[in-house]
């Protein structure tokens, strides 16, 4: 170790600047830690977390873990972690989470703190002194009926000994009456539970005494209180305290019988994932038809020096990540730099999004043959946990065997929790039946991306269109635009979207992509598809690609088209899609084969169709069957917000030339592209294409530049079809600065203004506070909520009931942000027929549609909040643009379920719950804020640390009060609602006492 530590300089070491400036040769990127160790500057940050900072450390401590836990940190440089993008923070050793610097030392102490509340009240559920009090570990009535009354009894025994002192129950009363809301406000008491004492308060041994507990049902959720029984020994003038949990949830039993986990929740186990052999290669699945590729997709392996760096483990490695990262960055989004920072990003978030996959990997599984294949149980498939499609590959290779070669399976059919696999034909299980399984990244969606960015079809005017690509272009005259005979009639009554159309129309070839800017039920696909029929009429030569991220975007596309016929509408699919997913109404617009697959046209046979609408990815097909670029006139892409800029890409650089005009629609804020990796969003993958253009001068909306704007490049549709005012109002105001106007059907959007649903007649919002629970099953991280999900239930049911008013299933879409609550709430609905036809996904399943009722089910529910992480507590549920879609869907009415506790802790939820408040459509738990309080928008962590605050000040208050309890003397009284017992030993006694009241004996 000395001859090391010579290199070092020893100033510089201690804290001391080193007086030699410059001219030093020793080392000075080094810092001493406090537990001994010297070590460079960027190592530091992964020693403090590491075993070995553990080690030296608990002998500098002598085992003290709390002295350990603050260990270093005064030392921990600002910049040693590189996980959050634009701030520094520290990997937290107790709980693993990466928390910022500045927060870290509250953080550690919220550690403790919370250790130090569970302390304290396990010793106060601890039976003590001889006192024995049923309910150990809680008092759980159970699920109960919103019209049943419970009442549980627990007994009070005392173990005999000589000459017992005289002991008698001095205080009892339920917690929850105590506290005080934010404002100061003293919780009234709600009655939920109430406690009668049987007998006189005075507890003597082989005299039990008995306490009934009754719980009187409300509204659904989960309730919790804590029960505090104060006892005073006359003889020493001290008490002692026992609680009791009491824990009750009303509710619908057979529902949560239903949807009880159906097993504990465990992390998945990672498995080794080194391929180390040789791979033998597989079979096309026989299922689909040959396709004539004219040109072949390269491999696009991802780049060594960024794959390299992605394996690495540790701090070291995280820097290294964040030095590759920040090198990409140096240089400016321009033409030049664009594609690579681009490939670099899709490279990184490919590779985040293998991991994930690489994270279901098994060992010691069977297959079971079916010859010529063999099926794999792959619990999970239903939520695409893993996403599984067919002609993907999975890994096989028999376990402990000395032949290492894996086998490639390749998935020919996939069903609800097994695939069904095609192997060379040397494969068997003769040799044993256990194998290790690796699933394989389908990465032919990368492989297009990669191919798009990297082709050298690059129009500055597509990709950073200027003044320069506009000189003579002026806003569409009235006289073109009275020359529009709409298709469709709707179209002539909106002054926008009939200006959108006839400047499309009349758009010179070769011009800068056209933006139609839509928020939320304006029509943006109904404009761009009069565009698509008026170009259809006016010119033969039309040939239109048509495009969205989504398969449900292109097949709605493809409905409002199909009246063009199937001769001149084409559905281009993936040949790995499945068949059940296309609607039925479009199976003649499509190429099925004989084998119930999707399959590619020949190159002649595309071009005879003027129409092709696809999802972006599988609109690179084209080019590779042989169909030239500039072949198209018109390209479209539909909500092309929501597409990562590569995705979108693989149209417009594939197949646009010179002269091939481009038409986007989409809402920028609504939801934006899904990534995977947070480098590559700071890459520039989070930003859409349709985004990152209309920051550009010559898309001005707001009249303060020269060129382009209104008319020109874009045009934004303002008048909404879909809702009701009073849904849409509140996105008006915060998302589109009040420029909606209100113009849709009132026959529709008022339909339900005097449903009985309703708590409020005319304002057809509902947000139904519940606490439920967040849990999850199995291997899954999904959450689910079941107290949301049987209440979501009981909302489609009554609606469907509704013959005044007409409902049927079809009219209802349930949004949640979890894969696992849709499953659970899926569950519920199939049970009754008439609720089967209810449409359950996310939010972005449900993007560009509507429905005339929309239920929200948010499923957060934890409520823990000392340590309270707003992103970790509220999840997908805080994305203001996911916000924005969920609520804008409904055309007559919207349902909200959710807890409000939780909720209200963003900003955005806060002033939407104050909104229906306001409004009258509150129903269950009640509001715990000011409803008529100023919201700060800007404030993102404001609420939350509130709630923080408060919880920590109500934590060490219930652990201090505990602490005095123990030694509190006679006389001294606290603060609550007080009343005189009897001090009669007779047995036949009866006290009654409700939720916040506190007796105590005369004295």
């Amino acid at each position: 170790m000395a001859p090391a530590l010579t290199k070092l300089c020893y100033d510089s070491l201690e804290g001391r600047g080193c007086p030699r400036g410059s001219t030093c040769n020793l080392q000075h990127d080094i810092l001493k830690c406090t537990c001994g160790l010297v070590l460079r500057r960027l190592d530091f940050h992964g020693h403090v977390n590491g075993k070995r900072h553990f080690k030296f450390s608990r002998r500098a401590t002598n085992g003290d873990r709390s002295a350990l836990s603050i260990v270093g940190e005064a030392e921990i440089p600002s910049n040693t972690s590189p996980l959050s993008s634009g701030s520094a923070s520290t990997r937290c050793p107790r709980c693993n989470k990466h928390v910022p610097q500045s927060q870290y030392h509250h953080h550690l102490k919220t550690h403790d703190l919370q250790k130090r509340l569970d302390s304290a009240l396990e010793v106060a559920e601890s039976n003590k002194h001889g006192f024995t009090i049923d309910g150990l570990g809680g008092v759980d009535f159970g699920i109960i009926g919103e019209e049943q009354t419970l009442v549980v009894r627990l007994k009070i025994t005392r173990e005999s000994e000589p000459q017992p002192p005289p002991i008698r129950l001095s205080k009892c009363r339920l917690l929850s009456s105590s506290k005080s809301d934010q404002h100061g406000r003293l919780y009234l008491p709600d009655f939920r539970f109430s406690v009668d004492l049987v007998g006189s308060p005075l507890i003597n041994p082989g005299h039990p005494r008995t306490l009934l507990v009754t719980f009187h049902p409300s509204c659904a959720g989960r309730y919790e209180n804590r029960l505090e029984l104060v006892f005073r020994n006359r003889a020493t003038k001290t008490r002692f305290v026992i609680h009791r949990r009491l824990l009750a949830t009303v509710g619908d039993s057979i529902d949560h019988a239903q949807l009880q986990p159906s097993a504990p929740y465990t992390r998945r186990k990672r498995v080794p994932l080194n391929v180390d052999g040789p791979i033998r290669r597989s079979v096309r699945p026989p299922t689909w038809t040959k396709t004539g590729w004219v040109t072949v997709l390269p491999k696009f392996d991802m780049p060594r020096q960024i794959t390299d760096t992605l394996h690495k483990r540790g701090a070291k490695s995280r820097k290294d990540v964040l030095a590759l990262v920040k090198g990409l960055l140096a240089p400016d989004f321009n033409i030049r730099t664009r594609s690579f920072l681009l490939f670099a990003g899709r490279v990184i978030d490919g590779f985040r999004y293998r991991e994930d996959l690489d994270a279901y990997a098994m060992e010691g599984v069977s297959l079971t043959p079916k010859h010529p294949r063999y099926e794999l149980e792959v619990q999970g498939l239903a939520e695409n946990r893993p996403s599984v499609l067919v002609g993907d590959f999975i890994l096989v290779r028999q376990c402990h065997a000395s032949d290492r070669t894996w086998f490639q399976g390749r998935v020919h059919q996939v069903y609800e929790n097994y695939v069904s696999l095609r192997f060379d034909d040397s494969f068997s299980t003769y040799r044993g039946n256990s194998f290790e399984v690796r699933f394989v990244l389908n990465r032919l969606s990368l492989r297009r991306m990669h191919a798009a960015l990297i082709n050298n079809n690059n129009p500055i005017r597509l990709l950073f269109p200027g003044p320069e690509h506009i000189r003579g272009m002026r806003t569409i005259s009235s006289e073109l635009i009275k020359k529009i005979v709409p298709v469709n009639r709707v179209i002539g009554q909106d002054p926008e979207q009939l200006e959108a159309v006839a400047a499309i129309v009349n758009l010179p070839p070769g011009s800068v992509p056209f933006v139609i800017f839509g928020p939320p039920g304006t029509g943006k696909t109904v404009t761009i598809v009069e565009a698509m029929r008026q170009l259809l009429a006016y010119h033969d030569t039309t040939r239109l690609l048509v495009c969205a991220p989504s398969n449900s975007a292109a097949d709605l596309l493809t409905q409002k088209l199909s009246d063009l016929g199937p001769s001149v509408v084409l559905r281009l699919n993936a040949l790995s899609r499945k068949l059940s997913e296309l609607p039925k109404n479009l199976r003649d617009f499509s190429i099925i084969n004989d084998n119930e697959m999707f399959a590619m046209p020949t190159v002649q046979k595309l071009r005879t169709y003027r129409v092709v609408v696809s999802t972006c990815i599988t609109a690179g097909v084209p080019a590779s069957l042989g169909i030239e670029r500039g072949y198209y006139s018109h390209i479209f892409v539909d909500e092309a917000g929501q597409a990562m800029e590569p995705t979108v890409m693989v149209p417009l650089k594939e197949l646009a030339d010179a002269m091939t005009n481009i038409v986007l629609a989409g809402d920028n804020k609504q939801l934006g592209p899904i990534v995977h990796s947070r480098f590559a969003s700071v890459l520039g993958l989070k930003t859409s294409y349709l985004a990152r253009i209309m920051e550009r001068d010559v898309y001005n909306l707001d009249g303060k530049s020269s060129v382009g704007g209104r008319g020109v490049t874009i045009i934004k549709l303002v008048r909404n079809f879909r809702s009701h005012p009073a849904i849409l109002e509140f996105s008006n105001e915060h998302f589109y600065n009040h420029e909606l106007q209100y113009c849709g059907s009132a026959m529709l959007t008022r339909s339900l203004e005097e449903s009985d649903e309703l708590p409020k007649k005319k304002f057809p919002l509902i947000f139904h506070g519940i606490i439920g629970k967040d849990l999850r099953e199995a291997s899954s991280p999904s959450f689910f909520n079941i107290e949301e999900a049987s209440q979501v239930k009981k909302y489609c049911l009554n609606l469907i009931s509704d013959r005044k008013n007409g409902i049927r299933a079809e009219h209802i879409a349930v949004i949640t942000p979890y894969h696992a609550q849709r499953i659970k709430i899926m569950k519920l609905l199939s049970r009754h027929h008439a609720a089967r036809e209810i449409k359950v996904g996310s939010v972005e399943e449900f993007q560009g549609q509507e429905r005339r009722i929309v239920i929200i089910s948010t499923v957060r529910s934890s409520t823990n909040f000392i340590g309270a992480d707003i992103n970790r507590m509220l999840g997908f549920v805080a994305s203001p643009h996911r916000f924005n879609v969920a609520v804008t869907r409904a055309q007559a009415l919207l349902i909200v379920v959710g807890n409000p506790a939780v909720l209200s802790l963003d900003p955005l939820w806060r002033a939407f719950l104050n909104y229906i408040y306001r409004g009258g459509g509150w129903r269950g738990k009640t509001i715990s804020w000011d409803p008529e309080g100023a919201v700060d928008l800007s404030n993102g962590q404001g609420y939350d640390e509130e709630a923080r605050q408060r919880a920590s000040g109500e934590a060490e208050e219930t652990i201090n009060r505990l602490k005095a309890l123990i030694i509190r003397k006679n006389g001294e009284i606290e603060n609550g609602f007080q009343f005189e017992l009897d001090d009669s030993d007779e047995e036949d006694s009866h006290f009654g006492f409700g939720e916040g009241a506190v007796f105590r004996e005369d004295d």
